[in-house]
């Protein structure tokens, strides 16, 4: 066996040896997708957090984004993503929310040699709270963030626009003057916007609804992106 066959091995090992561990990780949501978005890979948590329930992974590959259920707009967004991460061959930090959830997808280009076959995109999803957002946003890397133009707010839908921005303030840990003030609002109309969150949510401790607003992650300019329904549907 030639050295560059021994490498080849080595490498071949080393991956695999490396795939293993990501995919069975509780905490991560991996797939693989073509660039036109047929799903050749998906492990059991990208399939839950997709469906929102247990779901066998043998049912889902194979099938095209657009055959899951999930709204036009959410899916179209993504395979168009997915165009341009194959053209630049540059990954992308992606931000989502699902069902008032935030999450961050990690979306890198895979180049196929074989002309006959389509690009492929490695997408790795974790949920990341406000606390997280400083995190990521400090990271130094070569790839750009982009923030989804959907939002999916599940439960939080009930919300209005103003209620979805001091809520976002809340999880930021901002006290109602803080909120008041970045707002251009007065702290009773604040205290009026927490008050009707706590109603349409069923929640009157202050406390339970920063920690609604803390784990969502949402962010003052998700009040404005277009709201889309994934209840019992496919969001990949």
């Amino acid at each position: 066996m030639s050295d560059t066959e021994r490498a080849s091995d080595a490498g071949t090992l080393k991956a695999q040896s490396l795939w293993g561990p990501l995919t069975s990780d509780p905490t991560s949501a991996v797939k693989v997708c073509t660039v036109d978005g047929t799903i050749l890979y998906i492990n059991a948590q990208a399939a839950f957090v997709a469906s929102g329930e247990p779901v066998d992974t043998s049912e889902i590959i194979g099938k095209n984004l657009r055959e899951i259920g999930a709204p036009g707009e959410w899916v179209e967004e993504r395979l168009a993503l997915y165009r341009t991460i194959c053209e630049s061959q540059r990954p992308v930090l992606f931000r989502s929310v699902r069902n008032g959830k935030q999450l961050l997808s990690w979306m890198s280009p895979i180049k196929i040699e074989d002309e006959d076959d389509p690009d492929q995109v490695l997408v790795i999803t974790r949920p990341a709270s406000s606390s997280d957002e400083s995190a990521y946003l400090l990271i130094k890397g070569d790839y750009e963030i982009i923030n989804s133009k959907t939002i999916a707010l599940g439960k939080l839908d009930v919300l209005t626009p103003r209620e979805i921005e001091v809520l976002a303030l809340l999880g930021q840990g901002k006290t109602i003057k803080q909120i008041a003030q970045t707002l251009f609002r007065s702290t009773k109309t604040i205290e009026n916007h927490r008050e009707a969150i706590g109603r349409k949510l069923n929640k009157s401790r202050g406390v339970e609804l920063a920690c609604i607003a803390h784990s969502a992650g949402l962010r003052v300019d998700d009040a404005k992106r277009e709201r889309v329904d994934l209840e019992d549907k496919f969001s990949l």
